[in-house]
């Protein structure tokens, strides 16, 4: 009789708790996750703050936290939550227990491997009560975003391949020479233009000198970054990492060319999250302007919205003129060659750098290698 009571009064006090718990568990709960920070650059930590709090009486024995979220959103720990990992996404899962009117606040490391805008959508708790008999689930969105800045590639621009750039206003110093404004001589270099010689200086020296010029910036710069990375592409990119190499190598380009007072723009045959044709950004100056840049690069999807020639092409109809423009492809061929002859008959400079002979001057040699490889 003893134990008929014990078992009776047993399942009545775990059928209440299974009743509590099911009612109540969710009542008084607030839960949070946001990004401490906006933006960052590729490769830069950042923080991912989550917050539960239970502002009721009943504890919460157990609940969990699950979230879908890009797998280019590297953890750097996995202290009190869990993280399987996909291709393309990871399921980033948290635990918690909670007493009466507590609040709990943790803070992940983040370091986004890739440029792009990521957006925190929703999470689902799941809770349950003390024996784990019975579960309930609650979907809680969220309006959170971090934008991810390509990382600014290093480039010696003194030492790229260079071009007739034109212009009237000197700086100290700039990405490319002009060679209207000479500053003396200097001994030849491999790679110098027979054009540059100064003769009357090689016959004085008795050595090969050429002119040494100084550098400009009162043309406006636009850089344009090819999709394309192989003849006869139509829209699939075959190599991610050669094209986001180029995009980063656009991002320092750009800043260096700003820092230095230049105008600068961007320009790719690729659409973005919030348009559908090729992107434009018309040339201006200032680090805010910069900042714009690296927004649009961060909103850039990997899909080609037209050949580089018909751009290039286009930009001939619509007479863009007095223009240098710096394109970064990973090939370059007829087509191309014949819509840049015609740019250049309208008083534009135009400069093709490929993208395996751009990685031969970056700062990370093993990294270009691989990403144009």
């Amino acid at each position: 009789m003893v134990l008929f009571w014990f078992l009776l009064t047993t399942l009545i006090i775990v059928a209440i708790q299974q009743v509590l718990f099911r009612r109540f568990s969710f009542k008084g709960l607030e839960y949070s996750r946001k990004f401490v920070s906006r933006t960052c650059f590729q490769d830069d930590e950042t923080m991912l703050v989550e917050t539960l709090s239970n502002k009721k009486r009943l504890p919460i024995p157990w609940m969990y936290v699950e979230s879908s979220l890009e797998a280019s959103l590297q953890f750097s720990n996995q202290d009190n939550f869990s993280v399987s990992a996909g291709s393309h996404y990871q399921n980033h899962q948290s635990y918690f227990t909670l007493s009466s009117y507590q609040r709990i606040k943790r803070t992940h490391t983040l370091i986004p491997r890739r440029r792009g805008l990521y957006q925190l959508q929703t999470v689902t708790l799941t809770s349950g009560d003390l024996l784990g008999l019975t579960r309930q689930t609650k979907k809680i969105p969220l309006n959170s975003q971090l934008t991810v800045y390509p990382k600014p590639l290093e480039l010696p621009l003194d030492h790229l391949p260079s071009h007739s750039w034109q212009g009237d206003q000197i700086v100290k110093r700039f990405i490319l020479p002009d060679p209207f404004l000479t500053a003396g001589t200097r001994p030849y270099m491999y790679g110098d233009s027979l054009k540059s010689v100064n003769w009357k200086a090689t016959a004085r020296t008795g050595g090969l000198q050429v002119h040494q010029y100084e550098f400009t910036a009162s043309r406006k710069l636009l850089i344009i970054v090819n999709v394309d990375d192989h003849e006869g592409m139509w829209k699939v990119v075959s190599n991610v990492d050669q094209i986001e190499w180029c995009i980063n190598a656009a991002a320092g380009i750009s800043k260096q060319a700003i820092e230095q007072g230049m105008e600068c723009g961007f320009a790719a045959n690729m659409r973005s999250l919030d348009q559908a044709s090729s992107t434009w950004i018309a040339p201006a100056r200032g680090e805010g302007h910069w900042y714009v840049i690296l927004e649009q690069m961060s909103k850039l999807l990997l899909d080609r919205t037209e050949a580089l020639h018909e751009m290039l092409l286009r930009y001939a109809e619509e007479w863009l003129t007095h223009h240098d423009l710096l394109i970064i492809s990973s090939y370059w061929n007829e087509a191309g060659e014949q819509a840049a002859e015609q740019l250049r008959q309208q008083q534009n400079a135009v400069l093709v750098l490929r993208a395996d002979e751009l990685y031969e001057y970056s700062g990370n040699k093993e990294q270009g290698k691989e990403a144009v490889g």
